[in-house]
């Protein structure tokens, strides 16, 4: 039922409102201010960096503003995010955790599995396991679950999944936010990974939740807009955009033969169909994304949330989408033919952050690219062919800018949003990692009567070990986004996704749950230990797969062996679940 508003819930509305009315304004000035520096002839390195300077410190503000000194406003916001609001932050999640997937994906993942998965796992987070957790009143994952389940076991097994998957979910925003700023200022790697990580302290330390919640929901507008106006500005200028259906179905169908011979061929069948399940399923039970919706005022405004953010997410991705059909398409014209030792200076600046593939190397300058290239099987002289080069998803997000020569304010601005996108990330993978440990492990197990001063230093401590324990990693060597959200996703699909349906199992109990525990996570490690080696994306989504299987079955078989009195608990809390007011758990201390 819907909790009715009071006169305290509209003001706080209005206020909010207005707050991000004049934070829409002020971004809005500044994207002009900068449109009209470029067009002044203000150097163009100093106009390429103003947009993403301008996102970064609008998150670092936000955070700092939204300092909390309640359990509530840190772990929760309060419960007081309108729906509008925490649906535009599901949505800046999703284009986080979609971004290093955007085809071309080099290697072996299907992209047709890979895509329904991505896309029912969302589904999943945003109308049932979101909701599902803001109906219960917990505040993370682990909280809900160990209510459920009120075994100590179970409680340090999934504090433990959850906090290795939400913190290898942030090291992928920091590694993503790290690569998209060395492309657009130049810099070296020691100092990107030092501004991104100061920028993800300033955001979540102060106001945990709140912060990352509220720089999600401006992420998510920039991103959009920032790619929106320069399709705009093609359609005005007459040019029928690549898209099927509705526009340039042709060329549309071109862009995606051209993708899929950098994807490769032969790769978009086999497997698909285990690896949709096991994205699906890890997707759906990730503690991160889900997050924000236990920020909304009730049940109800969590639904309406998901919903708006699935309706948000159509459209982004669509842009997205048709951004780049197209700088696919003017990339295929502008690289080949040209010789490898005379792209402009941002494509080697891509390449160096692995963003670009020439002749099969990642190259940082002329030089080496003219090099690797002669060293390449089958290359003859010195111009570029189609199989000579391979471009990500998201430099062809990055790109299109500087590809359709927009001009070096627009670009700015796209890299501004992907910042802002991939730093979210970072901090909701941070913010869920610290949760996990310092509310769920130390103070629900070890210090249960701390202060509630106590309680936020101990989990704001745990969020800086994070990230200056990744960053201290990150500054020596770059890892794949893309494998640190596999491991997120192998993880939750093995272990969390089962224990969130046993809980809908009246039956189960506590000892239950361990079993299913330790046997998702048991199989999982087998099936990947038996592939030998590094184990390649089919290996890990049948080990997930099968492992979340076997682990539900495993609760289901042993809880044959109760009495009805657990049968009675477990029916108990599902009702409340199912079919009770909001906040069935009872209030946390300090809430």
């Amino acid at each position: 039922m819907k909790r009715p508003l009071t006169d305290e819930d509209l003001l706080e509305r209005a206020s909010i409102d207005g707050r991000v009315a004049f934070a829409t304004a002020a971004f809005a000035l500044g994207s002009g201010l900068v449109a009209l520096l470029d067009r002044v002839g203000v150097p163009e390195r100093i106009v390429g960096v103003l947009g993403p300077v301008l996102a970064m410190a609008g998150l670092a503000l936000i955070g700092v503003l939204l300092h909390a000194v309640k359990v509530s406003r840190f772990y929760a916001s309060g419960r007081s995010v309108p729906a509008p609001y925490a649906g535009l932050a599901l949505v800046a999640l999703t284009f986080g955790f979609i971004l290093p997937f955007l085809p071309p994906v080099p290697g072996e993942a299907p992209l047709r599995g890979l895509a329904i998965g991505l896309a029912a796992g969302f589904v999943i987070a945003a109308l049932v396991t979101g909701p599902l957790l803001r109906k219960t009143g917990a505040f993370s994952l682990p909280d809900l679950i160990t209510s459920r389940f009120p075994n100590l076991g179970v409680r340090l097994g999934v504090v433990a999944v959850v906090g290795g998957a939400s913190l290898a979910v942030g090291a992928a925003g920091f590694e993503g936010s790290v690569r998209v700023f060395e492309v657009t200022l130049g810099t070296g790697r020691g100092l990107a990974v030092f501004l991104t990580g100061a920028i993800i302290l300033l955001m979540i330390l102060p106001g945990g939740i709140s912060g990352v919640v509220w720089g999600a929901t401006g992420a998510a507008g920039i991103l959009i807009a920032a790619l929106a106006l320069p399709l705009a500005m093609l359609m005005l200028g007459g040019e029928a955009l690549p898209a099927p259906a509705l526009a340039d179905s042709t060329a549309w169908n071109n862009a995606m033969l051209l993708i899929e011979s950098w994807h490769g061929s032969g790769r978009d069948q086999a497997g698909g169909t285990m690896l949709m399940i096991a994205v699906a399923l890890g997707i759906g039970s990730m503690a991160p994304l889900i997050s924000p919706a236990m920020t909304a005022n009730d049940t109800a405004a969590a639904r309406r949330a998901g919903l708006s953010s699935l309706g948000w997410s159509a459209i982004g991705m669509a842009i997205i989408g048709v951004t780049v059909a197209v700088s696919a398409l003017v990339a295929e014209q502008w690289v080949t033919g040209e010789r490898a030792d005379r792209l402009p200076a941002f494509a080697y600046l891509a390449s160096a952050g692995d963003l670009l593939r020439i002749c099969g190397k990642s190259v940082a300058s002329p030089e080496a690219a003219l090099a690797a290239c002669k060293e390449a099987t089958g290359f003859a002289g010195l111009v570029l062919r189609q199989q000579d080069y391979a471009p990500s998803g998201l430099w062809l997000v990055l790109a299109m800018p500087e590809l359709r020569e927009f001009g070096i304010a627009f670009s700015g601005l796209v890299s501004a949003g992907l910042i802002a996108i991939t730093l979210v990330l970072a901090g909701s993978g941070f913010q869920s990692f610290g949760t996990a440990l310092g509310h769920d492990a130390l103070y629900r197990v070890r210090d249960s009567s701390a202060l509630t001063s106590r309680r936020l230093a101990m989990t704001r401590v745990i969020m800086a070990i994070g990230v200056i324990g990744i960053g201290l990693v990150l500054s020596r060597q770059g890892i794949d986004p893309r494998q640190l959200i596999g491991v997120a996703i192998v993880l939750s699909a093995a272990a969390i996704a089962p224990l969130l349906a046993l809980a809908l199992w009246p039956r189960a109990s506590g000892t239950d749950a361990a079993f299913a525990l330790l046997s998702g996570l048991g199989v999982a490690g087998f099936f990947i230990a038996m592939g030998g080696g590094v184990p390649d994306v089919h290996t890990l989504a049948n080990a997930a797969v099968i492992a979340c299987v076997i682990a539900f079955a495993t609760g289901v078989a042993t809880s044959f062996g109760h009495s009805g009195g657990i049968a009675t608990e477990g029916s108990s809390f599902l009702h409340g679940v199912l079919h009770g007011e909001t906040d069935v758990l009872h209030n946390d201390k300090g809430a």
